[in-house]
Parts: structure tokens; C-alpha cells; sequence
């Protein structure tokens, strides 16, 4: 974050539990900033927004960045393993990280989904069970 300059807001409210392993999470919301800061276009500033709310007996979490964005006809792609949208010579990775990422969702009872727009950037969603 600090060597790309990204601006991040964070909105959570101090209160708010969810159940969640707390490395299993970790990895989840690092692997979404890493994507946020990867699709963001090349010499743009990565912005980001993190926040976090009640629904009923679930915590959402939600990760928004203003990157490339992608077209919604690939979405439950973009969640299997070693599947890309570029050319690894476009933008570097393996394919594996959102697999993995939906992977430990799963563990911890929850689900994960995804809305876009090409060039308006993508929101991930997360809903885990509220403590």
C-alpha cells in the first residue's frame, strides 16, 4: 500500500464481530488488496475503500477499488483456479489467488461474490457469520 501510495478508507464500526479465522481472513483481504492494486491502470493511484456492516446474523465485508474493473459475464470465472482474464505478459499472476480466496470463504461459512464494470473498477463482497 505505502510503496503504491494507494489511498484506503476504512469504514468499520469498532463493534461489529464477524466468526472468522483470523489467518484465514487475513489472507482473504490481503489477496483482495493485492488484486485492487494490480488492476489498477498503470500510473493511477490506487483508492480503495474497506468497509464493513451488519446484515441480520452476518457481517459483510466489502473491498472497493476504482481499477480495471471486469465484464460480469466472467464472474464465477474469476473464482476457479489458474482462470485469467489477461495475458499473463498483461498483468502477472497465476490464477489461483481468488480461488483460494473463495476456498476460505467457504471454511468460514460464508460466501464471497463480486460486482463490476469494466473501467469503473469491482466491489468483492464477503458475508461471514456475525459473533
Amino acid at each position: 500500500l505505502d510503496a503504491k501510495q494507494a489511498k484506503v478508507r476504512l469504514s468499520v464500526p469498532p463493534d461489529l464481530l464477524a466468526l472468522a479465522h483470523p489467518q484465514g481472513l487475513a489472507m482473504v483481504l490481503r489477496n483482495l488488496l493485492d488484486n485492487a492494486m494490480k488492476f489498477t491502470p498503470v500510473g493511477e493511484q490506487p483508492e480503495l475503500a474497506i468497509e464493513a456492516c451488519a446484515m441480520g446474523p452476518l457481517v459483510r465485508l466489502s473491498v472497493r477499488d476504482k481499477g480495471m474493473g471486469f465484464d460480469m459475464k466472467h464472474h464465477d470465472r474469476i473464482f476457479a483456479i489458474f482462470q485469467r482474464l489477461h495475458r499473463p505478459d498483461q498483468i502477472a499472476g497465476t490464477g489461483i489467488g481468488l480461488a483460494m480466496v473463495a476456498k476460505a470463504v467457504e471454511r468460514m461459512e460464508g460466501r464471497i461474490w463480486a460486482q463490476s464494470t469494466p473501467g469503473e473498477g469491482a466491489t468483492f463482497h464477503i458475508e461471514l457469520p456475525r459473533a
